[in-house]
Order: structure tokens, then C-alpha cells, then sequence
């Protein structure tokens, strides 16, 4: 049976309530991928409620006046840099099937001067509530992995961009056969992306299946069990496990946080 089809209504639920009581206290994410000059246009609000894997807006090449789907928006970190870079013609649909994280996006788009750039859209990265070739650059941070049918959500995001459009996206990738199934039945490994994450060839094949190009993967960053221990999502019963249960030459590198960008 394919991983996209496993468990899709329970890993949606488990997802919703684990992001849905993140405590803020993440600002140690933000500040491991964000420099001083980005941090330095967001409020306290959305440092606070960081939970993405890297930083690929680096490399996103936002242009002036474009229109931004960022996939999963939470604290609203990526959609308030987004929102600087694509100015006031721009615009950024936040995307996310929580309302709360909608708020807390759009009161720190608020807090930090762009909501008139900023379009809250409640929905699902399955079927995203837009016309199809409507927006320019899609980008996402950690949350194509939470989706437990990819290749469907790869297909829409084909769908709402435009002809030349693009993808940019932070995401962790891992070799399933690397984990034990003590740790991969988990919900707080499917809500922190692990149990979720494809292999990164797996990543690649799917996005050129839904019909992109020039799939590059960019940056690669090994994620620690010391790192997954700054996400609350990961429970400290499941740090204890990956301590106790992925062989010691393993622990600096139980995922790779991977930059991927593609074109259509």
C-alpha cells in the first residue's frame, strides 16, 4: 500500500492536535536558521512559534509584485519575510488547516506592518482552495511531509501555478529502513516530520511526476536527536526512544533537512 494512503484521517488528526498545542517557546529554531537582519523584521509573536527545518526563502529568488503560496503557515515566520520580499504589489496566501494558525499569522503580519499584503486561506494541501494557475512561487517549511498523500499534494501544487512558476521548499528527508518502528508508530514523530519524511530520491520522483523540472536539492543539514529536541512536537518519550534505540553513530544524523526548488 502506498505511504501516501496510510492512515490518512488519523495522521491528519494527531497533526492538528499536536500543532494546535505547540507552547511558544521555539525561538530557538528561528534563530538556528534565520540571520539577525531577518529575525530582525519579525515580531516576538512569530519568533516564538517557529517550527520550519531550514531556510529557503534564501533561495526562493522572491520578485517584487509576485503572488506566494507559502503551504502551512503557522507562527507566520515565512509568510512575513515572504510578504517583505514580494513588497506591496505582491502578495502571500498563508495556507493552513488550522484556524489558530491562521490567526497567529495574521496578527503577527499585523505586528509586523504587511497584512495588507498577507491573505489568510484556510485549507488543505490535498485540495487547496484556489483556481488553478493563479499564483507565481509556492513555498512551504516542514509541512509537505505532514501530508499523508504527497504525491497528491505535489499534483496541486502543480495545479495552482502558473505556466513557469515555481517551488521552493524546506522539507527533511530520511531512510525509513534508518528508524525503528517503536519510533515511527509515534504521533509525535508523524507531527514532527520524521515518521512522515520521504527518501529524498522518493521527494524528487514524486515532484517531477506531478510534472516539474529542473529539480535541484540545494542544501542538506543533518538533524541531530539534540535538534529535535528544540521542537516541543517531539515528546520526550520520543527523545528518549531515538536515544535509547538508533545506534549511537547515528544520533548527529537522523534526518536531513533538505532545500529543494523546482519549476514547471
Amino acid at each position: 500500500m502506498s505511504r501516501d494512503l496510510m492512515h490518512s484521517a488519523e495522521v491528519k488528526d494527531l497533526v492538528r492536535e499536536a500543532y494546535r498545542n505547540v507552547p511558544p517557546t521555539t525561538a530557538a529554531v528561528a534563530h538556528k536558521h534565520y540571520d539577525a537582519d531577518e529575525l530582525a523584521m519579525l515580531p516576538q509573536s512569530a519568533i516564538q512559534r517557529a517550527l520550519g527545518v531550514a531556510n529557503h526563502l534564501r533561495y526562493a529568488g522572491i520578485v517584487p509584485g509576485e503572488t506566494v503560496l507559502d503551504l502551512g503557515c503557522g507562527g507566520g515566520i515565512d509568510t512575513i519575510l515572504a510578504a517583505n520580499r514580494a513588497g506591496p504589489a505582491g502578495r502571500v496566501i498563508a495556507l493552513d488547516f488550522l484556524p489558530e494558525m491562521l490567526e497567529r499569522t495574521a496578527n503577527a503580519a499585523a505586528e509586523a506592518g504587511v497584512s495588507a499584503t498577507v491573505k489568510p486561506l484556510e485549507g488543505e494541501l490535498e485540495s487547496i482552495p484556489l483556481p488553478d494557475d493563479s499564483v507565481d512561487l509556492i513555498i512551504s517549511n516542514g509541512v509537505i511531509n505532514l501530508a499523508p498523500r504527497k504525491a497528491r499534494a505535489m499534483a496541486e501544487c502543480a495545479r495552482v501555478l502558473r505556466a513557469g512558476g515555481r517551488l521552493c521548499v524546506s522539507d527533511l528527508t530520511i531512510e525509513q529502513e534508518g528508524l525503528p518502528p517503536e519510533i515511527l508508530t509515534q504521533p509525535a514523530a508523524w507531527a514532527g516530520c520524521i515518521a512522515g519524511a520521504l527518501a529524498e530520491a522518493d521527494f524528487v520522483h514524486k515532484l517531477e511526476r506531478a510534472g516539474f523540472s529542473g529539480v535541484e536539492v540545494l542544501t542538506h543539514e543533518p538533524l541531530s536527536i539534540d535538534d529535535c529536541a528544540l521542537y516541543p512536537l517531539f515528546s520526550d518519550e520520543v527523545i528518549k526512544l531515538m536515544t535509547e534505540l538508533i545506534p549511537a553513530d547515528k544520533h548527529a544524523s537522523v534526518a536531513v533537512a533538505v532545500v529543494i526548488r523546482a519549476h514547471l
